[in-house]
């Protein structure tokens, strides 16, 4: 009789022993990620947390069989955690389910060990289930109590060492930076993108446009272009009155508009680009993306659309943005491709987007539109530009250790400011070669062309009080961004109309989600969500408030945030020559 409740203890550790190696097994990917960047109080919550459940009276076996799915996903995981060092994004799936026969070839190997790993688990934590764990086995009073107190762990640890507060935004955090609760959020995310990516076919097809008689029997070949910069700051363009030669090339070309107040959406590129694409207001990223675009609109029309891309398609500031290059005929992007030897990501130069315009061009289509979607000036500045074409000196490996200094909060040293101030004034000089080789490519065509040029956002440079050489936050170089337009002479003589409109407001103040009106009243089209008046091209052209999302998702009005001042955007007209320079680099 003295025996009996020994033997009861012991069984009860063996199956309690066997339960929790079942659900380490389900938790493996939170148990590697402790290696990383997980705390061990978030791993344990997350080992615990499928036995709430039982807790409230189900059977452990029958948890542990209804997690089989769970289990059939962390070989891939912990694959994602090797290689990565992180859980699987919305981005790395929607990569995953884009990618094509040739890449995936490149992971052949590590796919096939990838399904293996995942038949071995699953018939290990079936065998292991089915013969360690009884059926009819409950947590008893104990178990129970001992399951609420682990999961109030993270919490009390969180309060402990960081005095956090248990809040529903550090609750869902908690959920979505562990497996499986990250994985299927994220998978759901990405199946809903994908959804919209779908939704914008539709748009196409229910959209409707019209387009003015004098574009519509323009016997003229009709090649437009609209190129998006990248943290360009505005105030280091040479052509806007900056001490240093940045933009010689720009300066010296017929024909060329600088807009000289014109200000982003957003500080990032994530909530500023669907605003230059669509005619959303700032800050509305997600109804951005139920509305036409700049593309579509010129598809419908019967336009050859081309969407070009320097940057990546899928990335936490990438995917939303991308989205829109499904309204193109053809879409390339040059940033973060798979090599075929699997060798992983690289960076592209907007220089290597010169071949795929220059090759389109040469198809002679009669109506085309090009968007192209520029790196710019973009951090690792020393990797926008090559080190042989480097106009300011500024060696990669001693801006790297500048920016990290200035970064970090040290006193900003006088050298250190110079160093990675030549580096982004690298960038602009980049960013001159690329608009005026795409300008003469245009003037060589013949065509009614016009060519566009706005950056998504600006970017702090050592002049700036706080935050240099960084952008996120809502200031006068982030904000105020450079916009151009260069018309060729054949567009001028067809539509004297739109030229005369966009001369006559050089100088106005206006937003940047002017720009989906104005380059449809470019082309003379027309569709229910285009409104004349914002229309820097229209005689009618009345913008309204300058209105900003800053970082915390707030919408502001820039102009009451920042009254008007006179600086050096407060240039005279351009003085163009008549010819044309010679484009040869920066």
């Amino acid at each position: 009789m003295k025996q009996r409740p020994l033997n009861e203890f012991t069984q009860t550790s063996r199956v309690w022993f066997s339960v929790f190696l079942a659900l380490n097994l389900i938790n493996l990917p939170n148990l590697v990620a402790c290696c990383y960047w997980l705390p061990a109080s978030q791993w344990l919550f997350s080992l615990v947390l499928p036995l709430l459940a039982c807790a409230f009276g189900m059977r452990v076996r029958l948890m542990l069989w209804l997690a089989i799915p769970f289990i059939l996903l962390v070989p891939a995981c912990l694959a994602c955690l090797l290689s990565i060092q992180n859980l699987p994004s919305t981005f790395l799936i929607l990569a995953l389910l884009e990618t094509n026969q040739a890449e995936l070839s490149a992971f052949q190997a590590p796919v096939i060990m990838t399904g293996l790993g995942t038949l071995l688990l699953l018939a290990l934590y079936v065998v292991f289930v089915k013969s360690r764990v009884p059926a009819d086995y409950r947590l008893g009073l104990v178990g129970r109590l001992l399951v609420f107190f682990t999961l109030l762990v993270p919490a009390v640890w969180d309060l402990t060492f960081y005095g956090q507060i248990v809040s529903v935004g550090a609750i869902k955090e908690r959920f979505l930076s562990t497996f499986p609760s990250s994985t299927l959020y994220y998978g759901y995310e990405a199946l809903s993108i994908r959804s919209r990516v779908q939704n914008r076919q539709d748009l196409l097809q229910q959209l409707t446009v019209s387009q003015e008689p004098e574009f519509r029997n323009d016997p003229h070949r009709q090649v437009h272009m609209m190129v998006i910069g990248e943290s360009a700051a505005k105030s280091c363009f040479s052509l806007y009155g900056y001490e240093r030669e940045t933009t010689p090339l720009l300066e010296k070309t017929p024909g060329l508009l600088p807009f000289r107040e014109v200000a982003s959406t957003a500080t990032v590129t994530l909530v500023a680009v669907p605003t230059l694409l669509t005619s959303s207001p700032a800050g509305k990223v997600i109804e951005a993306t139920r509305q036409p675009s700049t593309l579509s609109a010129y598809k419908k029309a019967g336009f050859r659309v081309y969407w070009l891309s320097a940057q990546k398609k899928h990335g936490t500031f990438d995917t939303l943005t991308s989205i829109f290059s499904t309204d193109a005929d053809e879409a390339v992007f040059l940033g973060g491709k798979i090599d075929l030897e699997g060798k992983g990501i690289y960076d592209a130069t907007d220089a290597s987007l010169l071949p795929l315009v220059r090759g389109i061009l040469q198809r002679n289509e009669p109506k085309v539109l090009f968007v192209l979607h520029t790196i710019g000036s973009h951090g690792p500045y020393p990797a926008r530009y090559a080190q042989e074409q480097t106009r300011f000196p500024a060696p990669k490996e001693a801006v790297t250790l500048a920016l990290q200094r200035i970064r970090s909060g040290m006193a900003g040293d006088p050298q250190d400011l110079e160093l990675v101030q030549n580096s982004y004034d690298n960038t602009i000089c980049t960013t001159d070669f690329l608009l005026s080789s795409l300008i003469s490519d245009l003037k060589q065509i013949q065509a009614s062309s016009w060519l566009c040029y706005i950056s998504d956002h600006g970017e702090n440079t050592s002049k700036a009080r706080l935050g240099k050489f960084m952008h996120g936050m809502v200031s006068r170089q982030v904000i105020e961004v450079p916009m151009l337009m260069w018309v060729s002479p054949l567009y001028e003589q067809a539509h004297a109309g739109k030229m005369a409109g966009l001369k006559a407001h050089l100088n106005t103040p206006f937003s940047a989600t002017c720009t989906f009106h104005t380059l449809l009243d470019m082309g003379g089209l027309s569709c229910p969500d285009f409104k004349p008046e914002w229309s820097a091209a229209s005689p009618r052209f009345a913008p309204g408030p300058r209105l900003v999302c800053d970082p915390k998702g707030t919408v502001i009005d820039y102009d009451q945030r920042f009254p008007a001042r006179q600086d050096v955007s407060q240039v005279p007209p351009l003085q163009t020559q008549k010819l044309a320079p010679s484009v040869t680099g920066p």
